[in-house]
């Protein structure tokens, strides 16, 4: 492997259960944003306590039946 360049990767402290102050971690170069989707559903169950659940809509068409 080559490298281009390096850089740094930057994630919070704390995860914000204590002061309600929730940061998400630096993006990095994935290709198909598998770590930014990762940490999108963990901010969202340290932020509601929930797992974050999502679902294809349903069409115009197919809601109205």
């Amino acid at each position: 492997q080559i490298f281009v360049s390096v850089s740094d990767v930057y994630e919070p402290a704390a995860d914000g259960t204590a002061d309600n102050v929730f940061i998400s971690r630096s993006y990095d170069a994935t290709s198909h944003f598998e770590t930014v989707y990762a940490d999108v559903r963990d901010l969202y169950r340290r932020i509601t306590g929930q797992e974050l659940v999502l679902q294809k809509r349903a069409k115009m068409d197919e809601a109205s039946a």
